[in-house]
């Protein structure tokens, strides 16, 4: 019983990701009351959850509403380009029958419109979130992706039609954790998708400035080794090639003295 309450238990554990889940879930409703918003906070919502799966830090506000004001303009651009499509589909469909034949052909088509731009959308939110790439860009990546992993894309939008179903029709409670379960579903579907294409998306940019300034002390390291004479005290000489680098990387001072006893010499 102990364990179960403790700080690293199940009930910390799982009890946080709810809470997380109704956080994201509200600031998700609360910011897209305008509509228009809508694309910004799908961003917001995104980025917030892609990174907890890795679990990044982070404070899940702060970073909310980092993502809806730094991806803003690509986000509102997406969200009223499928609000425009959804309109004309929507509109040709009712109006289907004053095609008379024509509606055998044209209604399976508009169907698959609406299913090719829900394909698209589950892309198109998380990688608008964590790249920085231009919108024709981001919809000819999407486009592909979403057709190239395609079960990936029928599922994610499988379970947003399921969330929102059970919780407007069954469990009216469930509405304020239904945005905020279903990015954080996803997100595990599409990021495992995406690190196909780049590994290195989750690496923590710390470790990666360590990494970076380690390669470069190396690098110098190196040429200075490269660049060495060594006379020996028989009169011989001791070209780079000759040397042990792995030596002369753990100690490389024996060499200096050496150098400089010689110009005391």
């Amino acid at each position: 019983m102990r364990d179960f309450f403790s700080l690293d238990g199940p009930f910390n554990k799982y009890g946080g990701m709810l809470a997380d889940t109704m956080i994201l879930s509200l600031l998700w409703i609360v910011c897209s009351i305008p509509i228009i918003t809508i694309g910004a906070a799908n961003s917001a919502l995104f980025y917030v959850t892609t990174r907890r799966i890795a679990e990044r830090e982070g404070y899940i506000t702060r970073d909310f509403f980092h993502a809806f004001k730094v991806n803003f303009v690509r986000s509102t651009q997406l969200w009223l380009l499928s609000l425009v499509i959804i309109f004309i589909t929507i509109i040709n469909i009712l109006n289907m029958g004053a095609l008379g034949n024509m509606s055998v052909v044209l209604l399976p088509l508009q169907l698959l419109i609406l299913l090719q731009l829900s394909f698209i959308s589950v892309f198109a939110y998380p990688v608008t979130a964590r790249f920085d790439m231009g919108f024709k860009q981001t919809l000819k990546s999407c486009f592909y992706m979403a057709n190239r992993h395609m079960l990936t894309s029928f599922m994610c939008v499988t379970l947003a039609v399921g969330l929102t179903f059970l919780s407007l029709w069954y469990i009216q409670i469930l509405v304020i954790f239904v945005p905020g379960a279903y990015a954080m579903l996803a997100s595990h579907l599409v990021m495992r998708m995406l690190k196909k294409y780049r590994p290195e998306i989750d690496k923590d940019p710390f470790l990666e400035v360590q990494e970076l300034e380690a390669q470069k002390t190396e690098e110098r390291r190196l040429q200075t080794f490269s660049s060495r004479v060594i006379e020996n005290e028989d009169g011989t000489h001791v070209y780079p090639q000759q040397l042990d680098w792995a030596q002369f990387r753990d100690n490389p001072q024996p060499e200096e003295e050496e150098s400089n006893d010689n110009k005391l010499q």
